[in-house]
């Protein structure tokens, strides 16, 4: 009978293994997704926050130091629906401490969002079908951001992170630059060429 409780014993012992490898598998990051306008002035947010008790709308200053943000349509939800909170004068609301998720909407005043948050958390930046980031002289992403383009729109995704920067543009920019920079090769060539031949001549 020995061997049939030892068997027992390694299964039970399976088990709670299992469970353990379960639990902690189970276990998701924090998220927060910011969703760019159509018209890129502003921008809406879902923040999910843990064991907290209040929040504070901000923005990195020139320095990095947290600045307060103008917000609007600000709501917050836990597992049981909407909750309310009560509203500081220093972009703060305050609510019962627990786990929420917060929506809120800020304006843009140029083509860039920068975001810092107080815990690590996957981080998404959302962007509509006009706006791009591919090109270096007009667009910018973090380090660590994973850029997926689609026809619906561009997609930036960090995992894990605190902050995240993006610039983006539209086809008017990117057009602008090509004829500024067609025009500066122009000149270049009616300026150099001659040169180059006037000094082979001499040589």
């Amino acid at each position: 009978m020995r061997p049939a409780n030892r068997n027992r014993r390694r299964y039970s012992v399976a088990l709670i293994c299992l469970a353990l490898i379960l639990c902690v598998g189970g276990v998701s990051a924090l998220s927060a997704v910011y969703t760019v306008a159509e018209n890129g002035t502003a921008y809406s947010a879902e923040i999910e926050v843990l064991q907290a008790d209040k929040y504070a709308f901000t923005e990195p200053g020139l320095l990095g130091e947290p600045v307060s943000v103008t917000v609007s349509d600000v709501s917050l939800f836990n597992e049981t629906g909407s909750v309310n909170y009560t509203e500081e004068s220093s972009g703060t609301i305050r609510f019962p401490e627990g786990n929420y998720t917060i929506h809120y909407s800020a304006p843009l005043k140029t083509n860039e969002i920068t975001v810092l948050l107080a815990d690590a958390s996957n981080i998404s930046v959302l962007l509509p079908e006009q706006y791009r980031v591919a090109n270096p002289l007009l667009g910018y992403v973090s380090t660590g951001g994973a850029v997926n383009e689609s026809v619906n729109g561009t997609s930036i995704l960090w995992e894990d992170a605190r902050s995240a920067q993006v610039r983006y543009y539209d086809g008017f920019q990117e057009q602008l630059l090509i004829i500024f920079g067609t025009f500066w090769i122009g000149l270049v060539v009616i300026f150099l060429v001659p040169y180059l031949i006037f000094r082979r001549k001499r040589e």
